[in-house]
């Protein structure tokens, strides 16, 4: 190894993991400066000053990236692998044991089942894992939607700025105190502990979720193509795995947290939200294209839905021509769920962060595999 970087390899592509290539590079490529500006936007030159310099930082000698855009280009990248990161490719046997060089893997996210610790036991190869920043970020985006939404913030909100008209009299001074309850009549107001939050889609980001929601005493239902074994379910607070109907029937609130693709193109449109229990609210922190935005509308001026906290649009930023902007039932963020740039650049860091560790012989952050003892 001492003739030749070490060679890390991404074993899928993705905007983050181009993010980490410029980390590893110690310089951006034309699809980390895409990725880059996707990301940090203005802030983009001062995230790449922090994204070349760390490498350095940490001590790491030369470095090479390869990213894999399809398996063929893994299966060509192992052989001389030091360093494998993965987020949802499936790490099997055989990919372990076609890296005969690997020291280390790294799982870009909490929850490591696709790859097969098993065999890198075997192989004396450490497994770690990431608490990832930015699904918590998310897991508390979405909490604050629905808090909003079941105590009308907004509304409640904009009717005490309307005080500051200047046409009321001025009586901040002169009269004595009171209080008057509810004064703005607020009406509709939900207490969480009765409520049911539906989610479609259980990884996570919405892993986290069902655990706040459940600390609050909110009923957790959820819907995924696998059914989580019994202890996860439990470990999540105790959540209770149901059809896809039955989720949209029975929930006060329906979350997703589904990718999108063509499979899942609109999945939320007329029919989906028919079936949902009427006053019920939609949350949307996936992608927007997984809604119908046409049909949502139509739920939501007639007031079958109750309303919706929307943090992803099919268009971004919002057109100014869009319909559903007409209406005062949605609690709308700007995409905000997953945070901020730092988020990602604290979860760069932490990997590579690891990889300097591995190669000092010390153990990652976050390890779930052990070396086996020789």
């Amino acid at each position: 190894m001492a003739d030749r970087p070490v060679r890390v390899v991404f074993a899928e592509e993705d905007n983050k993991f181009r993010l980490m290539e410029v980390a590893v590079a110690r310089q951006p490529t034309p699809p980390a400066q895409k990725a880059l500006t996707y990301f940090c936007g203005p802030d983009a030159p001062a995230a790449t000053a922090t994204l070349t310099s760390m490498a350095d930082r940490l001590g790491l000698p030369a470095l090479e990236p390869v990213v894999c855009t399809e398996e063929a280009a893994l299966a060509a990248a192992l052989p001389a692998a030091d360093v494998l990161v993965a987020e949802m490719a499936e790490i099997t046997r055989a990919h372990v044991a076609a890296a005969p060089g690997l020291r280390f893997i790294q799982k870009f996210g909490r929850d490591w089942r696709n790859i097969d610790v098993g065999a890198a036991r075997e192989r004396g190869i450490p497994v770690a894992n990431l608490a990832r920043v930015s699904s918590l970020s998310s897991a508390d985006n979405m909490m604050a939607l629905l808090l909003a939404l079941a105590r009308k913030l907004v509304p409640a909100h904009n009717t005490v700025l309307a005080r500051r008209d200047p046409a009321l009299a001025p009586r901040f001074s002169t009269d004595p105190p009171r209080n008057t309850f509810n004064w703005a009549g607020i009406r509709g107001l939900r207490v969480l502990a009765e409520q049911t939050l539906g989610l479609i889609g259980l990884g996570e980001n919405s892993g986290e979720v069902a655990k706040r929601a459940r600390a609050f005493g909110i009923r957790v239902l959820y819907y995924k193509r696998r059914r989580l074994p019994v202890e996860e379910e439990q470990a999540l607070g105790g959540v209770q795995y149901v059809s896809l109907d039955e989720l949209l029937a029975q929930s006060d609130f329906v979350s997703l947290h589904v990718p999108y693709g063509p499979a899942t193109e609109k999945m939320i449109g007329r029919e989906a939200l028919a079936k949902m229990k009427p006053g019920a609210f939609l949350i949307n922190t996936a992608r927007g294209g997984l809604v119908d935005e046409a049909a949502l509308y139509e739920a939501l001026k007639s007031g079958r839905l109750a309303g919706a906290g929307l943090d992803v649009y099919r268009h971004e930023p919002v057109p100014p021509d869009c319909p559903l902007l007409e209406l005062e039932t949605i609690v709308w963020a700007p995409h905000t769920c997953g945070g901020e740039p730092a988020f990602l650049l604290r979860e760069v860091e932490t990997v590579m962060t690891n990889i300097a560790r591995v190669l000092r012989g010390e153990a990652p952050i976050g390890l779930v595999a052990p070396p086996k003892e020789r």
